[in-house]
């Protein structure tokens, strides 16, 4: 009879245990599919403020507009190399809106020339590069995937 109870006991144990990480794993993939949406959306939305910023020169409007809008998720969630790779690609991003706008000199209607900031964002975003960009950076920081 105590072979029976022992028995019992260690299988009753053993599906608690199972239960329990079973559970786990379910809150972890959960969360870990949260912080790849988080750092993906901060990834974009820190990319889109600096190229506003870059594309109208830093202008006080443009800075009081950013200022008033909510930046995200308040803990750092990007890491320096992010925030390097960004601003570079802001900075090449803006000089591609420059060469632009002085293409046009001349060659357009009036009102038409000038850097097209938010339709130069609009390609960016149709075309889904900068999501594409967010989730290779967010492989590579390697964070455990529980699928």
């Amino acid at each position: 009879m105590p072979c029976y109870r022992i028995k019992q006991f260690t299988i009753l144990l053993l599906a608690m245990f199972f239960f329990v990480q079973c559970k786990t794993m379910k809150e972890n993939r959960r969360e870990t599919n949260e912080f790849r949406s988080i750092y993906e959306d901060q990834f974009k939305l820190t990319y889109t403020r600096k190229l506003l910023q870059a594309g109208f020169n830093h202008s006080d409007a443009i800075n009081s507009i950013l200022e008033t809008d909510p930046k995200g998720f308040t803990d750092p969630i990007l890491s320096n190399v992010d925030y390097d790779l960004i601003n570079s690609l802001v900075y090449r991003d803006n000089l591609t809106m420059m060469i632009d706008s002085t293409n046009r000199i001349g060659m357009v209607a009036e009102g038409a020339e000038g850097k097209h900031v938010i339709s130069f964002l609009i390609k960016k975003y149709d075309r889904k590069w900068i999501d594409s960009l967010a989730k290779v950076r967010y492989k590579t920081l390697g964070v455990k995937k529980f699928e």
